[in-house]
């Protein structure tokens, strides 16, 4: 009798920094490839400073600060897409 092993689901939430997964593209244990891309959350966050009254170039920071946007997660070995994690 031979036994399979399923591969371990991916994670449901993705965080900001890469994390240690099985792609199931590839089927090999990898860590992810995170970019960060300007979502909702940042154009948000960045008119919500402007409507608080910061109109000195304040309402851009959200633009320079990964953590203020979205995490995309690519396989490390085959980049495929794995999961994203949006801020809103």
């Amino acid at each position: 009798m031979v036994m399979v092993a399923a591969p371990a689901p991916l994670p449901t939430w993705w965080p900001s920094h890469p994390v240690s997964v099985i792609c199931p593209h590839c089927q090999v244990e990898v860590s992810t490839t995170v970019t960060h891309e300007t979502g909702l959350g940042t154009w948000l966050i960045a008119g919500g400073i402007c409507f608080v009254g910061c109109f000195a170039g304040c309402c851009l920071i959200p633009f320079c600060v990964d953590s203020c946007k979205d995490h995309n997660h690519y396989c490390g070995k085959c980049t495929r897409f794995l999961g994203k994690s949006k801020i809103i």
